[in-house]
């Protein structure tokens, strides 16, 4: 047996709407709205979703009912840890929409695939919930407890495989037919039909850009893959990445591209200078970010720098801000803040980008001149955790 109980996605608000839906469960479970008992399973009668006469109601009031203890308590588990983060993601609104949507999608794959019997539980809103946890934060870890015969064994594995897996088997039962209660009393179908809900929904919004886009989300790991295979196939042609030049054979790179190039640089230069002036920081980081990526030696003067680097950390870009930063410490070793500045560069590198070796020496570095107790005491901690990553 396979349990998840956290993930290492750090939270910035409460998840009320999902600490409310287990509450819901809960407390219908416990008031007698089961089908552990006889008297539980008159009181569901009408409420599970039927497929020979279902009701729009039952569509809603099936996802907060459970067969016994077992099922709901597995159910609750799955919704704690995933559900938290991807309520801190979507907003409490959202939330609650994407939950009642994954749902109801779920219980109408169920009824067009495997619908031979009645079915209940928050199953299918779950998968829907984890379904947009892999899309959203597919680089984080989740701690599953593995029961071994008579052995308990923690172990971090990637949200991203374990997710993935569970999708896939989904589908697979699904596929072979073994869905409904046939197989077990496992409504796989609508497993299946809320994971794909999940994946689509929580992607179409990424790339609408109804949710913030991040250097973690499953999106940016796809542009990442298919940019390193444009990039082999091109230096297996022959390019050579250092010269900029094509190999033996091949035709050198083009002196009106070269300077067409050289004016487009300069001209995002200038509208960077010109947002500096104007006073617009989020404007000149946008430029800035374009900018670095045709001109990697990039360095800004010191306090453009660190604004930048300060604007990329408020917008959540993670990544692009440990560079920023890096920048800045390398080009401006004697600023009098470099404490604080090390200490951001290690929680940055540590609590969200998994660079626990990078973070250690920060925040070491920051640990020898910080003045502030709150300070000190923050990068103590930090850094005792990045320890612990690196001693697994």
């Amino acid at each position: 047996m396979i349990i998840p109980i956290r993930t290492d996605y750090r939270r910035k608000h409460i998840p009320w709407v999902n600490y409310a839906i287990i509450l819901v469960n809960v407390l219908l479970f416990i008031t007698g709205y089961n089908g552990a008992s006889d008297a539980g399973r008159l009181r569901i009668g009408g409420l599970m979703l039927d497929p020979d006469l279902p009701h729009l109601w039952q569509f809603f009031s099936c996802m907060f009912l459970h067969a016994g203890w077992a099922h709901l308590l597995g159910n609750m588990i799955f919704l704690w840890v995933f559900g938290n983060a991807v309520n801190d993601k979507l907003g409490q609104v959202g939330y609650l929409a994407f939950y009642l949507g994954g749902g109801v999608f779920a219980g109408l794959g169920y009824l067009v695939l495997s619908g031979n019997a009645p079915v209940l539980g928050a199953s299918g809103a779950i998968a829907a919930v984890a379904g947009a946890y892999l899309v959203l934060l597919p680089r984080t870890n989740i701690t599953l407890i593995v029961w071994l015969f008579y052995l308990l064994l923690p172990v971090d594995v990637s949200s991203l495989y374990f997710i993935a897996f569970q999708f896939v088997f989904e589908i697979l039962m699904t596929a072979k037919g073994w869905a409904g209660p046939a197989s077990g009393g496992v409504a796989y179908a609508a497993h299946a039909t809320g994971y794909i809900f999940g994946i689509s929904v929580s992607a179409l919004l990424l790339a609408a850009r109804f949710l913030p886009r991040d250097d973690f989300d499953l999106l940016h790991l796809l542009q990442e893959h298919r940019r390193r295979q444009q990039f082999r196939r091109l230096v297996k042609s022959g390019y050579d990445p250092f010269t900029g030049q094509a190999g033996p054979g091949k035709l050198r790179v083009d002196a009106d591209e070269s300077s067409q190039a050289n004016s487009a640089q300069a001209d995002l230069r200038g509208q960077l200078s010109q947002a500096f002036t104007a006073g617009d920081i989020p404007s000149a980081t946008a430029l800035y970010v374009k900018l670095s990526q045709v001109s990697p030696g990039l360095v800004l003067s010191r306090q453009q720098q660190l604004d930048v680097a300060n604007q990329l950390m408020a917008d959540e870009q993670y990544a692009l801000a440990a560079e920023a930063y890096e920048r800045f410490t390398t080009h401006y070793p004697n600023y009098e803040y470099m404490p604080d500045i090390q200490l951001m560069l290690g929680l940055l590198h540590g609590r969200y980008l998994k660079r626990y070796d990078r973070a250690r020496d920060c925040l070491t570095k920051a640990l020898t001149k910080l003045a502030d107790e709150n300070k000190r005491n923050l990068a103590q901690t930090e850094l005792d955790a990045a320890n612990r990553h690196i001693g697994k």
